[in-house]
């Protein structure tokens, strides 16, 4: 056995050595760690043990020497990947972010790495919130993107923000594209268009559609941060769409960009569409329905609505009714039909044997008819669901709803024929009030009579609240 495997495994040995970097000159500390982490043995462990008790700037000098050994030799921070997040939750502010590159590398090698990263979103949302550079938010990017926590979307939009200012750097243009991709599966191609063209109606109602069954106080707040980008960020994100490798995930930007009031946003878009052009035709992404991967066909569906009912009408038609097919790809399906404004195809999927895609069809076909006679049609067949269905069709009634309503939808519950009919007629005026409360609302409960007036305010006492 040689002289540096016997110190390896010395801890009391290893300790001193450990001990002795906090004398050290500085010009000589890198040297000096280098020489610990390259023992192998126990080396990394105790300099990890014995983090806390250096010096910020020491600290920061051992972190980074971490997360560069960990970087070329993943392998070897396995058995110690406890203690790095030990090391993360003990050390100064400054080596998180290090420390979390570093776990990132290593859970790649790990049976359970996904499991691992999965454990380190806190730890990812403070790297994000940090001031640390863009490649080391880079890292935590990779964690926040493979989770399902929608609370992330704001704080990967407000690094987009600050990223604008690098764009022209290799790594802000990486962050953002990164940033992007993120985002796509945190909220979906109705959050991709959002970022486009933050204050259309359509855009706004599409996201509503899709993240009906979200927090409303987390939709609302990914409203309100998007509101104020301007267009300026819309064509800096096509600018880095178009420079993209592989620019089909963000297919929807491309869309939502040549309609754009904007002219420069426009041209931004139609310069990236060229690129895009293969990816974008019909034949391709009816090709990729085929794929084995669920996700993929997810993302086919969505785009296949970019393009005309006559070039992909009759094949959306079809996927939405396909009994085979995951129930995600025969929603989005229909929400492609929905942006064609097919209401034809939507009609005739209303009879579809499968409740939930024949109600979510009547849904979106009411929202292409006129609102009144859409509003009247779609209150009967609400009124007669069982509870369950009934939440399909809620959002729906909301979208169509306006203040006025407030007489028709008590109409409504006194026209019920059982308690099933009137629970549902009471659960559609709780989310109603609490909805489209303000001044409207406010002058249409003074035209109901006292006994209508009453009965409103027994359903708004008692703390009312966004579960209903």
């Amino acid at each position: 056995m040689n002289k540096n495997s016997s110190i390896s495994r010395d801890l009391t040995v290893l300790k001193k050595r450990v001990a002795r970097l906090k004398r050290l000159p500085m010009r000589k500390l890198n040297d000096a760690i280098c020489d610990i982490i390259d023992l192998k043995g126990y080396g990394l462990a105790v300099l990890l043990r014995k983090l806390p008790e250096f010096s910020q700037e020491r600290q920061l000098k051992i972190a980074q020497k971490v997360e560069d050994f960990l970087y070329f030799h993943p392998e070897n921070g396995v058995k110690v990947f406890d203690r790095i997040k030990r090391a993360y939750e003990n050390s100064c502010e400054e080596c998180r972010p290090h420390l979390l590159s570093a776990m990132v590398d290593v859970s790649q090698r790990m049976r359970d790495g996904e499991l691992q990263k999965s454990n380190l979103l806190k730890e990812a949302k403070e790297v994000l919130e940090s001031s640390t550079d863009l490649t080391r938010k880079g890292k935590a990017l990779e964690i926040i993107g493979e989770s399902e926590n929608r609370e992330l979307i704001l704080v990967v939009i407000k690094n987009i923000i600050k990223a604008v200012e690098k764009v022209g750097e290799f790594s802000g243009y990486h962050f953002i594209e990164n940033s992007l991709l993120s985002l796509k599966r945190l909220g979906g191609d109705s959050l991709l268009r959002l970022l486009i063209n933050p204050t259309s109606d359509e855009t706004i109602k599409k996201l509503r559609i899709e993240w009906r069954s979200e927090k409303p106080e987390i939709v609302d707040r990914v409203l309100r941060q998007t509101h104020s980008l301007d267009s300026d960020f819309a064509q800096t994100l096509l600018k880095v769409v178009d420079l993209s490798d592989f620019n089909l995930p963000f297919v929807a930007m491309i869309q939502e960009g040549v309609s754009h009031s904007d002219k420069w946003v426009r041209q931004a878009a139609v310069a990236s569409m060229e690129k895009a052009s293969q990816g974008l035709s019909p034949e391709l992404l009816s090709r990729m329905l085929n794929d084995s991967s669920p996700e993929v066909r997810l993302m086919a569906a969505a785009s296949l609505g970019g393009f005309s009912s006559e070039q992909t009408g009759d094949l959306l038609e079809a996927l939405a009714e396909k009994g085979g097919e995951t129930i995600g790809t025969r929603m989005n399906a229909l929400y492609a039909l929905h942006s064609q404004k097919n209401l034809a195809a939507l009609e005739r999927i209303s009879a579809s044997s499968e409740p939930r895609i024949a109600l979510n069809a009547i849904g979106l076909a009411a929202l292409l008819k006129p609102r009144n006679e859409s509003l009247e049609s779609l209150l009967k067949v609400y009124s007669g669901l069982k509870p369950d269905r009934a939440l399909e069709l809620q959002y729906y009634l909301l979208e169509l709803a306006e203040p006025e309503d407030l007489k028709g939808l008590i109409d409504c519950h006194k026209a019920a024929a059982n308690d099933v009919q009137k629970d549902n007629c009471i659960e559609l005026l709780k989310r109603f009030l609490l909805q489209k409360a303000g001044p409207r609302l406010e002058r249409a409960k003074s035209l109901l009579t006292d006994g209508e007036r009453k009965a409103i305010d027994i359903l708004t006492s008692g703390g009312l609240s966004e579960n209903g």
